[in-house]
């Protein structure tokens, strides 16, 4: 028997020789759509999409001052070498030594710049009579508030005091 051209093949046939050679392809778009209609259905109404409220960030400006904190060791060694460069321009017979770093400020140029507020102390050590640490020595009762500005170069680790002011603390 001869062989009908396509157009005349039955329906059953033809879905049977396409099923046959398409739905391994097929399947997995149909299983997609079928799931995605499902969940549509689902859905009565729509979802509001939750939004992220704008909020006001502090950001550290390229080249500004910002705070630093008084406690951290980079302050406390810039505070300390401040200290060491006042005892060594001031005329008082006695060390000072450093009591409490109130606040910090850095801002980073090509050397880092340092704003520090201290308190520093009078001690019983004498300059004349002591070579050792400062910070053994014995405070006395004058206090001082004083404000460094120090650039600290990291290329060389040294420390300028650009600017100092002490007032006495009543």
């Amino acid at each position: 028997m001869n062989e009908l051209p396509c157009s005349m093949r039955s329906p059953q046939r033809i879905a049977t020789g396409y099923h046959s050679t398409m739905a391994p392809q097929l399947l997995p778009l149909l299983s997609l759509v079928s799931t995605l209609y499902l969940v549509a259905q689902g859905q009565e109404q729509p979802q509001p999409i939750e939004e992220e409220p704008i909020t006001a960030k502090n950001i550290q400006l390229l080249g500004g001052w910002f705070s630093r904190d008084p406690e951290s060791l980079e302050v406390q060694t810039t505070a300390k070498a401040a200290v060491d460069h006042f005892n060594t321009q001031s005329n008082a017979r006695k060390f000072f030594r450093l009591i409490n770093v109130i606040s910090a400020e850095t801002q980073v140029t090509n050397m880092i710049n340092y704003r520090i507020e201290v308190i520093i102390g009078k001690t019983k050590c004498l300059k004349t009579e002591h070579n050792s640490d400062v910070e053994s020595c014995v405070l006395g009762k004058k206090r001082l508030t004083c404000t460094f500005e120090v650039w600290f170069n990291p290329r060389n680790e040294k420390y300028e005091i650009t600017n100092s002011s002490c007032q006495k603390q009543i």
